[in-house]
């Protein structure tokens, strides 16, 4: 890959850095546009997992299911960024929860979440690149 490309990754390449990272971008559709919050979440089974405060992003994901998630990192000079679009879901049943092992999640911030999300997907992307900065 030359300094200035930009590689497309493969699904398989997507969800292993989707996996080491802890901190994404949930992209949520309002009836007057879009907003975005920023989450700490897990990957188990190919299905993207966190939690939520009651609020206006669990409305209106249950209002507009469908959603962006986005993560990105650094590793070895590259960037990375992956783009999930897919349905949110809140799950509903104890045994869905435990079975997702979201209750685990360490959030960043000090607010009780006990409402918990899958997101499933429907489309997963991802590109790479060599960081400008040295």
């Amino acid at each position: 890959m030359s300094e200035s490309a930009v590689e497309s990754l493969t699904v398989d390449e997507c969800w292993a850095l989707m996996a080491t990272a802890n901190l994404g971008r949930v992209g949520v559709a309002l009836d007057g546009g879009v907003d975005i919050y920023p989450v700490n979440f897990m990957v188990k089974d190919q299905m993207i997992y966190f939690s939520s405060a009651p609020g206006s992003k669990l409305v209106e994901m249950t209002r507009h299911p469908r959603v962006a998630f986005e993560v990105d990192g650094i590793a070895k000079r590259r960037r990375w960024s992956v783009v999930v679009r897919g349905e949110a879901k809140r799950l509903g049943f104890d045994t869905e929860i435990e079975e997702s092992g979201v209750r685990s999640l360490h959030t960043l911030t000090p607010t009780e979440k006990w409402n918990y999300v899958r997101i499933e997907p429907r489309l997963v992307t991802g590109r790479r690149f060599v960081s400008s900065r040295r």
